[in-house]
Formats: structure tokens, sequence, C-alpha cells
């Protein structure tokens, strides 16, 4: 079992006005640091345009300050939204990155799920496709030698001949085979989980109810076997919050009271306006039934290093096994500590209790 960060970043008090963008900076550096230390596996950074609570339109610069002050944990972006990038560009910022942290780097990639992002690039209905199409280009600068040139409905390409006297083009990826991909996926019948299993790419679940993460599974391994695939749960990545401190009750006043609280109250809203919060209530259950404190008691796994691991086995052997459960990191206010110390127990106390699960 893997341990992973998610630096949304869910910066409230930025949003707010009350806190400075660079302090929410170093907030997600630090958090890289403490996984680093404590013996997490990857920390992930998110990418968004037009949310104030999530601002964070750089994840390739945040992988790179992180590896300036990490040795051994894994760096990737959950993900690199490719409609809104040049693909050639971005590929080579990711073969850099591969480079830079020397092989840590995972390269995490999306579509784009906020309709203001989509409005802001004026990219409209087109996001599947420009993800289809902009991978296949940044596939090709990765593995394939010029000269060649692609042309497409969003974007062409035209790769040169290696010229000894440029010596270049130059940049292929470190790892062997590159760097591991991955797509995330909410929906039940997610498409991009979908395109994720015939690419041969890492899935990673969205935090919804069980019944809906199972079917992402199927509908990844499905994809992926039919495309010639073998879809290992070792590479499946599962998004749910967690908070542990040294007792239950400890934990649970925590989050009720602390960041892990407004972000629950925060996500069932946004949930809310936008259509899904059945997907958190699940197909058996009432959506205007949820509140804060039942997400605190029902979906995330806080408690104490015994209660959690005993939360994370039973989520693990109701999906059927999966490789790696990702946290989102939470806001640094009102108490830092709280979260310094419930990924040094994550790493310390939580992870040895559970080393037996490993994915398949």
């Amino acid at each position: 079992m893997k341990f992973a960060i998610f630096n949304v970043p869910f910066a409230l008090d930025y949003a707010a006005g009350k806190e400075p963008l660079k302090d929410v900076i170093a907030w997600g550096v630090q958090t890289a640091l403490w996984a680093d230390q404590y013996g997490l596996d990857e920390v992930f950074f998110a990418e968004h345009y037009t949310l104030g609570v999530e601002c964070s339109p750089a994840p390739d610069l945040m992988i790179a300050a992180a590896a300036q002050v990490t040795n051994r944990v894994k760096l990737g972006a959950l993900g690199h939204l490719v409609p809104y990038h040049n693909p050639v560009a971005l590929a080579h910022r990711m073969l850099f990155l591969d480079h830079m942290t020397g092989g840590r780097y995972l390269a995490g990639v999306a579509p784009g799920a906020y309709p203001s992002d989509a409005q802001l690039f004026d990219t409209g209905s087109s996001n599947p496709a420009m993800l289809a199409e902009g991978l296949d280009i940044i596939e090709a600068i990765f593995h394939k030698p010029g000269p060649w040139r692609f042309e497409g409905k969003y974007w062409n390409a035209d790769m040169p001949a290696f010229d000894e006297h440029l010596a270049g083009p130059h940049l292929t990826p470190l790892q062997p085979g590159g760097p591991e991909k991955l797509m995330t996926g909410m929906q039940p019948q997610s498409p991009t989980l979908t395109e994720a299993g015939r690419r041969g790419y890492s899935p990673v679940s969205q935090a919804v109810h069980s019944d809906y993460v199972r079917m992402h599974w199927e509908t990844y391994a499905a994809s992926a076997i039919a495309a010639g695939h073998y879809p290992s749960r070792k590479n499946w990545r599962i998004t749910r919050d967690w908070l542990v401190a040294d007792t239950d009750a400890q934990a649970r006043e925590l989050a009720l009271n602390g960041s892990l609280g407004t972000l629950a109250a925060y996500n069932l809203e946004i949930f809310r306006s936008i259509g899904i919060d059945a997907l958190l209530a699940g197909p058996d259950g009432n959506p205007d039934d949820l509140t804060p404190e039942w997400l605190i008691d029902n979906f995330a796994l806080v408690g104490s290093p015994e209660t959690v691991a005993r939360k994370i086995r039973e989520l693990y052997e109701s999906l059927g096994g999966f490789g790696t459960i990702i946290c989102a990191s939470h806001a640094r206010n009102p108490d830092p500590e709280t979260w310094r110390r419930s990924w040094e127990l994550t790493g310390l106390k939580v992870a040895p209790l559970i080393a037996d699960l490993v994915g398949d």
C-alpha cells in the first residue's frame, strides 16, 4: 500500500483575501517535504485557472520547487490540463521534469473539469477531443524519433530529424518507457478512465461513493483489456481524505473543527451546485441527507493510527484491492500542526499496519 498527498490546494483564506499566494505556494512545498521525511510515497499538484480556492495554475512549477527540497518522494501533476497547452511545449516540460526529479516524476493528465476554465481558454465542448489529440503528440515526442509530422484538428507538430551540429532534438525520457502516465475519473462510466485503459495509463478514482469507485475499475479494466493491456490494481489510485491523530476523539474533534470540516462543507456545496452530490450519497443514498458531519464520520477516514488503518483495510477489501490511497492536502490554517502530525502518523504508524496490502 502506498500513500500520496494531493495539493489542490483548497486555499480558502487566500480566496477570502486573508492570505498571500506566496504562503499557499510555500505550504504546498512544505507538505511535499513532510511526505518525503515521513515515508509517504507520492505528492501531486493540481492545475486550475479560474478558482480562487483552488489556485494552482502551474503544477510543473510546484513539482520543480518541491524537487529541490525532497529526495525520494515521487512528484506529479493531477493533472496537466492538456487542452490548455500547446502539447509540444507541454511534452518538453514533462520531459524536463523527468530529468529534474531524477526519475521521480509522475505525468498525470486530464481534460479539465471546470466550465469556467474552459470558458477562459474558449475551448467550448472540445476538451475531450483536444486531450486525445494532445496526448498523441506528447507520446510521439516522448518515443518517436524524427523526422515526422502530425496534422490534427487542434494542433500540428513537425519533428525535425536529428542534427549533429545542433545536437538535437535532444530530449528523451529518463525513466525507461517514460514517466508513468495517470488519468482521473469521477463518473461511474468515466470517459477519461476509458481513455486511460485504452492507452495503458494508470487510473485515479476521484473521491466518490465506493459503489461508483468499483464501477471505475470495471470501466477502466474493460477498456484496458480490449486494447490489449493488462490492468493491474497495483497501479490504481484511490482518492479519499484521511486525518490521523493520537486518539479517535482527538481526530474527530480536529476534523470537525478544522480545515477538513471546512473542506467537507465546501465540497458538498460545490457538488450540489453542479448537480453531482449523488456521487457522494451513492445509488441508495439521499443527497439531501448529506452534511459535513456525515462526510467526516462516514466518508473520510478519521481516527487513531489503528482506526485509520482498519478503515483503509475495509475500503481496500470492499473495492477488491488498489495500490495507492491519496489524501488532499488541506489548508494550513487554522492549525498546521494537525496536518504535520497526521502525515507523520500516517508514515510511521498507519503504513506498517497495512503493509501486507499489495494491490493485487
